[in-house]
């Protein structure tokens, strides 16, 4: 183990030791009690949750893994808890992370609050979550989830487990800091099921994929290796793979369009597929078109589920699409917080370990959408509350 990871270990220990004396000082008051004799048990935590219906897309492992930690809290005393979850923003892809956490917190009958920065720039709004955090760490909170707006956000995510805090990142990861864990999407095994995914509608090698992803680590680790994920599955399985890096400015949608119809048009072997690793997707559609293919002539699979991407899943030109489940994300991360404070880490880690990708990392899964499967989604997304 490297002494950077002997630090991290230690902080996280000193942060759950105060929950260790909290269990054993319950622990010794039941003992306590019932040498007495005659005296009332404890009473246990009750959790109402809000059920989820059946669906081809109910995400079962998931599911179980949540209903394990549900029942473990419900065998523990009532504990009064104040939870911060802070986001990088309440709206667009942060509102099922927003609705999911509120749910929990409601369900645990715990103090929290859901907020995030409303500043105009990302310097300001990186700024203002700084102040968010060392604000509710001083105020007494007794957990954070924290979605980073920048690395700079690990001094308070530090300071807290310092303080005895247990803290959780919320779909970015700060794996530098002292944080417990990180829900998310696990980006390396999410490009990998993208690759699975657009293997299973080609017809086999030889062949050109074209990936409108990203092509270096450095500048940006999560979408390097969702990028990598697939490269990799694709190459295994006999194709050449063309990276085509995302351009992220207000001319980028024209930019690659352009730079995609080249590739489409000069691959060798042909180009047969394409994946749109971000939620850019209908720019490989608009290339394909300006190149002159059509849906018979090119498989395109992406990665988000915008409403453009679904007209194009619809017309049969983008033949399936992978959704996050940013509900799941914030649905969980109470709970784990929760359990850290009530169970301990090593406790809570045992209870979540079939979702572990590693040690502190929980993969939240991605769903895969076919495009016949666009008003079947559509209604498990109603289902949770987040459709529309």
């Amino acid at each position: 183990m490297h002494d950077g990871e002997r630090r991290r270990r230690s902080r996280k220990e000193r942060s759950v030791k105060r929950n260790e004396i909290r269990i054993l000082s319950v622990l010794g008051l039941a003992l306590s009690l019932s040498a007495c004799g005659g005296e009332p048990q404890a009473r246990k935590k009750e959790i109402n949750r809000v059920p989820v219906p059946e669906s081809s897309f109910k995400p079962v492992e998931l599911e179980q893994t949540i209903g394990n930690l549900v029942e473990a809290i419900g065998e523990t005393e009532p504990t009064s808890l104040r939870l911060g979850i802070v986001l990088k923003t309440l709206t667009g892809y942060w509102e099922p992370v927003k609705l999911g956490a509120n749910r929990a917190l409601a369900e645990l009958e715990v103090s929290g609050v859901v907020v995030a920065p409303t500043e105009a720039t990302d310097e300001e709004r990186t700024s203002r979550q700084l102040e968010i955090l060392e604000e509710q760490r001083l105020s007494g909170y007794d957990g954070f989830g924290v979605a980073p707006m920048a690395t700079v956000i690990g001094e308070q995510i530090d300071a807290a487990v310092d303080s005895g805090i247990p803290v959780v990142t919320i779909d970015s990861d700060l794996a530098g800091s002292a944080r417990h864990l990180y829900v998310g999407t696990i980006n390396y095994e999410a490009g990998k099921t993208a690759g699975e995914t657009l293997l299973g509608l080609l017809e086999g090698p030889p062949g050109t994929v074209i990936l409108l992803g990203h092509d270096t680590e450095d500048d940006w680790p999560d979408g390097y290796g969702r990028t990598q994920g697939a490269k990799d599955v694709l190459e295994a399985s006999g194709y050449t793979v063309l990276v085509r890096r995302t351009t992220w400015t207000d001319t980028g949608e024209a930019e690659d369009i352009e730079a995609l119809e080249e590739l489409l048009t000069t691959a060798d072997p042909p180009a047969v597929g394409m994946i749109g690793l971000f939620s850019p997707v209908v720019r490989c559609a608009k290339a394909a078109e300006t190149a002159g293919l059509g849906k018979d002539d090119i498989v395109i699979v992406g990665f988000d589920f915008e409403p453009e991407t679904l007209s194009y899943m619809r017309s049969g030109l983008v033949r399936a699409t992978h959704a996050q489940r940013q509900y799941y994300m914030g649905y969980l991360v109470p709970y784990v917080l929760y359990s850290l404070n009530v169970l301990g880490l090593d406790e809570t880690l045992a209870l979540i370990a079939p979702q572990m990708a590693d040690d502190s990392r929980f993969n939240a899964g991605l769903d895969v959408v076919h495009a016949d499967q666009i008003e079947e989604y559509n209604a498990f997304l109603d289902s949770l509350g987040i459709g529309g």
